[in-house]
Formats: structure tokens, sequence, C-alpha cells
């Protein structure tokens, strides 16, 4: 009889569902609510750009409607705060998985530089909010002429 050191085929299946297995947690740990002060929420994601004239946050929001959405600008800092409500589940539908996340949100973005608060414009199109929010005049570059002496 020939021994192998190889492990079995049964071993190798089990292994490999078991690893399975982990990954399965160690994903639905990472993408599980975040808790914070007793609240179940999420953080939906969010782009932030910079030109020479303005920043731009675009921020994803499947679901939700403008007004289930808070924008603020204060101090330097944009809040972007709102909550998507839970759907109501039906007692004859029996829910297999539910990967949804609901709850309140908050999202604070401190600005590196004075802004034009009186001409921030905030748009909400396909569950994209887009906040534009204009640099101060004192902020933006300026371009300085070279004198030759």
């Amino acid at each position: 009889m020939v021994r192998s050191n190889a492990p079995s085929t049964e071993s190798t299946a089990r292994g490999v569902s078991n690893f399975q297995s982990e990954m399965d947690h160690l994903l639905s740990s990472f993408f599980r609510p975040m808790r914070q002060e007793g609240i179940t929420g999420w953080l939906p994601p969010i782009n932030v750009s910079e030109s020479a004239a303005d920043y731009e946050v675009a921020v994803e929001l499947p679901g939700l409607s403008p007004e289930d959405v808070n924008v603020e600008l204060h101090d330097g800092r944009l809040t972007i705060s709102g909550e998507r409500k839970s759907e109501t589940q039906s007692e004859e539908r029996q829910y297999h998985r539910v990967e949804q996340v609901y709850g309140k949100f908050e999202r604070v973005l401190k600005l590196g530089m004075p802004v034009n608060e009186e001409a921030v414009e905030a748009n909400y199109n396909h569950g994209i909010l887009t906040v534009r929010i204009p640099k101060s005049e004192q902020a933006k570059p300026r371009r300085i002429e070279i004198k030759s002496t």
C-alpha cells in the first residue's frame, strides 16, 4: 500500500468549507452596522474632491429622499446626517437574508480652507447627494506677476 502525505479530498473540502465560513463571518462583521451612542447606524460612502475654486462632496444615499437628509456647514465643518428607515417586514414573508443597512448616519468633514458659506449648493440626483462648497476669495490661489528690475 502506498501512503501519501497529501490531505484527503474530504479533509481538503472540509478545510475549504471552514475557510469559507471564516471569511463569511469576517465580511459580515466588517459590514455590520456601526454602533455609536447606542444607535445602530451606517456610514454612506463619500467622495471628496477639490479644485482651485471649490470642494465637492458626493454621498451615496440610495433609497432616501432629500427630506431624509440634513446638510449643515458650521465653523469649517460640513455635516451630512439623516436616517434610512427600515421597510416594514411582513409576517406573510419569511426573510432568509437582510443585508440592507438601516438607521441613522452622520458624516462630518473638516474643510481645510476658508469657504464661502453663503454660496454652498446641494443637489440630489439618482441617489447621489452632491454638495458644492466654493472657497472664499482669500483661499483661492492667486497668480503673482513677476516684475523684472
